[in-house]
């Protein structure tokens, strides 16, 4: 195992190398509403964390031996599997909890999704088959958040600490979009330091996740694979339940931020806590044996 000298600065040259290119299209080609207007430097920004763990490799002379780019252990399919059940699933509870408790009137039926069934259940094919088909796209962040930062920091902490380091981190990435309101909007108190706040939360327990299906499978692609699918299906299934037919928005007990919370994070957090708590026992296992 490399010193701690050397770790850290791996760490500082990959971090560098990986916020600075995506810092300054984020800066200097915003939009100033959370997103980016040159559709192409837009595009490359998700590959920025991977350019940069390929150069930090070279540039420290680390070699790829641990990049984890085979296509995962025996008995890898089941988590593949979870990779794509995990992003499907996540909408349709986070859509019942939202008309349970946070919508004032109206039935999940009565939505834009429940009132056309087959439009809606085109609307997710398509969705995971566009995240599968760009799933190469979410290499360029698992690349770099989960197959060099995290195992870096392990060297440093304690797995569950490296995975709410590269949480954090994950979240900052996306410092400038999230000023702007990047994912959750502008419209509520606490703007845009609440924006920020639920990032680096939703991006700690979704590296749980991540990072544990790394983990089993000794392989990047599933990570990669369930993040291209988290990007293209949440929003594409969650959405239509929060308006109706008519294509009006229901009324909320609590602003749209909350409702994005209240709705969306406690399929991840549960989810997350359970990531860690299952890598925690493999580890320990590890240990004993």
């Amino acid at each position: 195992m490399p010193s701690k000298k050397k770790t850290l600065l791996r760490i500082f040259i990959y971090l560098v190398l990986a916020f600075a290119p995506a810092f300054a299209i984020e800066l200097i080609f915003s939009d100033k509403n959370g997103g980016v207007n040159n559709l192409f430097l837009g595009a490359t920004l998700m590959l920025y964390p991977a350019i940069a763990s390929v150069i930090t490799r070279l540039v420290t002379k680390e070699g790829f031996r641990d990049a984890m780019l085979g296509f995962g252990k025996r008995g890898s399919g089941k988590y593949y599997a979870a990779a794509v059940i995990y992003p499907v699933v996540l909408p349709f509870v986070s859509a019942l909890i939202l008309h349970l408790f946070i919508v004032e009137n109206g039935r999940i039926s009565d939505s834009a999704f429940g009132s056309d069934i087959v439009m809606g259940a085109a609307s997710l094919l398509i969705a995971v088959i566009s995240g599968i088909a760009t799933a190469f796209h979410g290499l360029g962040e698992e690349l770099g958040w989960r197959g060099y930062l995290t195992p870096r920091l392990e060297q440093l902490v304690p797995t569950p600490v490296a995975i709410v380091v590269t949480g954090v981190i994950w979240a900052l990435w996306h410092g400038p979009l999230l000023a702007y309101g990047y994912n959750f909007g502008r419209d509520y108190d606490f703007f845009p330091y609440g924006g920020f706040i639920a990032m680096i939360v939703m991006c700690i327990f979704w590296s749980a996740v991540l990072t544990w299906l790394t983990k089993r499978t000794g392989s990047v692609y599933p990570a990669a694979l369930c993040h291209m699918l988290i990007d293209t299906v949440l929003t594409t299934v969650f959405m239509p339940f929060a308006y109706n037919a008519d294509g009006e928005k229901f009324a909320y007990r609590t602003n749209e931020f909350w409702m994005l919370i209240l709705s969306v994070f406690p399929m991840i957090i549960v989810c997350g806590t359970v990531s860690m708590v299952m890598i925690c026992k493999k580890k320990k296992q590890a240990t004993t044996a």
